[in-house]
């Protein structure tokens, strides 16, 4: 098991965000539980910020959530709060839980990819490390 990553970004509890810079990419992790679609939404705003003040463009987010990811109505309200000015001018690559949780975000994985955006949905981490460093 990884060491945990060496910093937290303070303020949004009951989400715990722990972060470090590997080079070229802010790698983030997600713990604790969700709350509302539009709590969650402001804890990925808060790492798009991060990312922006480090001058970061790769992002390498994990999901260690002790619930399960919205679906259905929540997703979509999710979704609304997130926009998709989150993830413009940045790769995110997301890893999942669990490979059975893949499932659960491959709509949001589709909604953003519509919409142009870089973002891709994993069940392995050493997947969405190459894909997030080396992809053109």
């Amino acid at each position: 098991m990884n060491a945990p990553l060496p910093h937290v970004l303070e303020g949004h509890a009951p989400v715990e965000i722990r972060w470090r810079t590997d080079l070229d990419v802010l790698v983030v992790e997600y713990h604790g539980r969700r709350g509302s679609p539009e709590h969650m939404a402001s804890c990925w705003h808060a790492v798009r910020d991060l990312a922006a003040s480090l001058r970061i463009v790769k992002v390498l987010a994990i999901d260690l959530m002790d619930d399960e990811p919205f679906v259905g109505e929540q997703r979509e309200t999710f979704m609304r709060a997130l926009g998709p000015q989150t993830f413009v001018g940045r790769r995110w690559a997301f890893v999942a839980r669990s490979v059975d949780r893949v499932g659960a975000y491959e709509a949001t994985q589709l909604d953003a990819q519509a919409a142009g955006l870089e973002v891709r949905i994993f069940g392995s981490r050493s997947e969405a490390e190459l894909w997030v460093r080396f992809a053109e």
